[in-house]
């Protein structure tokens, strides 16, 4: 199976919500540093919740297509779920 392909049937396994299969699938593959693998790298490292992971994959994309809109919106997201602050959290 090609790489292209190899990738289409990871991201399908992921927007199934089969996280784990999808992230298996993944660390099975050869290292690259294309921007497909590289955009898959930050949505499964994403959807684990490891956002440094995340975050240096879809910088790494921008560092070879900085117009990227999809690791722009992606990397928007994290900073939104880090720089969240509920108050009523902290002050029952």
């Amino acid at each position: 199976m090609t790489e292209s392909k190899q990738l289409n049937s990871i991201r399908l396994l992921l927007d199934a919500e089969k996280a784990e299969e999808a992230k298996q699938a993944f660390y099975e593959l050869k290292s690259e540093e294309t921007i497909d693998y590289l955009l898959l790298k930050g949505k499964i490292e994403q959807k684990f919740q490891n956002w440094g992971e995340a975050i240096n994959a879809f910088n790494r994309v921008l560092d070879q297509e900085p117009e990227n809109s999809e690791a722009k919106n992606n990397l928007h997201l994290i900073q939104n779920i880090l720089n969240f602050w509920n108050p009523d959290m902290y002050n029952p």
